[in-house]
């Protein structure tokens, strides 16, 4: 009875970080408002989720808007790419449906356009981990993203589907949006700690 009551038995220590995920959904929703934010926003909340999976987190608040901080300029600059690259991909489904082609050409690039998509969507899960993770420059985020997703494809798939999951209950309860998003994003920590250990390990025996 006395080890029910304690805080340091694993159902505490659990129900203490999913209350300090709440917390984190709210934090990420509220920096993420003006949208250009969001990238910055969702490492800081990656930096927390990850810390929570190796038992090392701190205090929600200000480990949140410390990273924030510290990763803003990287983080946006991410961001943008992302919604660059997205843009450019959204406008060439569009314009594969609408242009006048041969069904067979528009069926072939559709395909095309659909598997690079999938691809796009898979790297772009790792890049706010990896830099909240390991604070590397841009130009090495981008190839080590690509790589950790295409290298551990069942991981990528779990981590979009966990996502997708998430989304879709979103939709039907969108009050509780930003909660749902940190739990995908605590959830995906255990799989990503799992994939960043590999290449820790990997590197080590070089």
């Amino acid at each position: 009875m006395n080890e029910l009551f304690n805080p340091e038995n694993r159902f505490w220590n659990f129900m203490n970080k999913i209350t300090d995920v709440f917390v984190l959904g709210i934090l990420w929703f509220l920096f993420s408002i003006p949208v250009i934010t969001a990238g910055a926003a969702t490492t800081s909340l990656y930096q927390f989720t990850l810390k929570q999976a190796d038992d090392e987190e701190g205090y929600v608040f200000k480990s949140f808007v410390r990273a924030f901080t510290k990763n803003f300029k990287q983080a946006t600059i991410l961001w943008l790419l992302v919604l660059a690259a997205a843009g450019f991909l959204a406008v060439d489904l569009w314009a594969c449906m609408q242009i006048a082609i041969p069904s067979w050409v528009r069926v072939v690039c559709f395909g095309v356009l659909l598997c690079l998509s999938l691809i796009f969507a898979l790297t772009a899960l790792y890049l706010f981990p990896v830099l909240s993770r390991f604070h590397l420059p841009i130009k090495t985020i981008l190839p080590h993203s690509f790589i950790m997703a295409m290298g551990n494809l069942y991981i990528s798939v779990t981590v979009l589907v966990t996502y997708i999951i998430f989304g879709v209950l979103s939709f039907y309860i969108p009050i509780l949006f930003p909660v749902f998003m940190a739990l995908a994003a605590f959830i995906s920590s255990y799989l990503f700690r799992y994939v960043f250990t590999r290449y820790q390990e990997d590197g080590e025996d070089q």
